[in-house]
């Protein structure tokens, strides 16, 4: 469905990089992991955030790229997109890349404002969550881009087939890993740093507390196995706006004793180290970066089917897929595999094996500077035709 990469290496060309906030979200890791890495003889990186400096924000400034914090109100107005239009124009912006729906939207309008060459944008997950008011302006502005990125076949399929959006106009990245820094390490020094014992069942949930992750459906799954499985432990790891109320639900639930809430972990390797399971019980998602470093960390998944995932859990095989919202099904899941230590550790070895040879990031990269360079020429080729055509304009 999707077009295949492929071009020669462009001159060297300034790439800004726009996102709508640096929360702790998979989109701003993937900006900062492919600024750090592409290719420094052929592109110039510069990050723009719309919003006020976030908790990512420190990493953007430290991996030397020039960061830009905009501190936009809750939408990008019209003084955003001037600001951002300016910016554009003032650094001698070759093509911008922007990442999730406010910078897509916002870059494309500033793009054309200010006649950047290249505008590349990004979906990465299915619009269902925003009003239909919201698909009909990605429909309407993707018309000044030249690609829409998508991170997983379930959402190239949600811009084609739901928001009507050209299918040449969408090209499929998948999402990457660093399997140099995502490795099995050492499970008793992991389980030291939680005083967790060795003989623990320990399940790892790792994201953002908000409703779109699905936590209550993992607390009420562990309140129904938490009888079977006396050494069940949850490791909770991320901050958000329903931490208090989780954690009243765990207590109203009875399983406050064992569902730690770990809040914002700098080095969430040591949570996949003690882990025996991961869980991701989300209600939508894109291309999930915990199910990527998971799989890296050769530590088996169970997750919820929806898009994205899907491309990335092989069922029995890697791990095991649930019904979204189905505490139930996830209990039993990992009542399964609680029971199977030997299945887990073959799991976890075709986990981290299928993560090695699809979704490297070194492969994601790769993919991303292809499509810069392709996409630059295609705009040097249609400049010069209409150069051919009106020689005096």
């Amino acid at each position: 469905m999707v077009r295949e990469d492929g071009a020669r290496h462009p001159h060297h060309l300034r790439v800004c990089h726009v996102i709508t906030g640096f929360d702790t979200g998979g989109a701003e890791r993937v900006l900062l992991q492919t600024v750090r890495r592409l290719d420094p003889s052929r592109f110039e990186s510069l990050i723009v955030s719309l919003r006020r400096p976030g908790p990512l924000s420190g990493e953007a400034v430290r991996s030397g790229v020039e960061t830009i914090h905009l501190d936009m109100g809750r939408r990008p107005g019209p003084g955003t997109l001037w600001r951002l239009a300016r910016i554009f124009r003032r650094k001698n912006v070759a093509l911008v890349h922007a990442y999730l729906y406010d910078a897509s939207i916002a870059s494309r309008l500033a793009g054309r404002w200010a006649r950047v060459p290249v505008v590349l944008t990004s979906t990465r997950a299915s619009l269902e969550y925003l009003p239909r008011a919201a698909w009909w302006l990605d429909r309407v502005t993707a018309r000044w881009c030249q690609c829409i990125i998508a991170v997983s076949r379930g959402t190239a399929d949600f811009v084609v087939q739901k928001e009507k959006i050209p299918e040449g106009k969408v090209v499929l990245v998948p999402n990457g890993v660093d399997l140099e820094h995502y490795r099995p390490g050492d499970r008793a020094a992991a389980r030291a740093t939680w005083a967790i014992s060795d003989g623990a069942f320990v399940v790892a949930s790792i994201g953002r507390l908000h409703l779109q992750k699905g936590h209550r459906f993992l607390l009420e799954a562990i309140r129904r196995i938490r009888e079977d499985i006396p050494g069940l432990v949850c490791l909770i790891a991320g901050e958000g706006p329903l931490r208090d109320e989780l954690a009243r639900y765990a207590n109203a639930l009875g399983v406050a004793d064992c569902c730690y809430f770990l809040g914002v972990v700098s080095d969430p390797r040591n949570v996949y180290d003690a882990a025996d399971v991961t869980v991701l019980p989300s209600l939508y998602e894109g291309m999930p970066n915990v199910v990527l470093e998971a799989m890296a960390m050769a530590c088996p998944v169970v997750a919820t089917q929806v898009e994205g995932t899907v491309d990335l859990v092989r069922p029995g095989e890697t791990g095991l897929l649930v019904p979204p919202g189905d505490a139930v099904a996830l209990a039993e899941g990992l009542k399964a595999l609680a029971a199977d230590p030997e299945r887990r550790r073959t799991m976890g070895a075709r986990s981290r094996e299928r993560a090695a040879a699809h979704h490297s990031i070194d492969k994601m990269v790769a993919s991303v500077e292809a499509l810069y360079s392709r996409e630059w020429d295609r705009s040097i080729a249609l400049r010069q035709s209409r150069s051919a055509k009106h020689p005096l304009q």
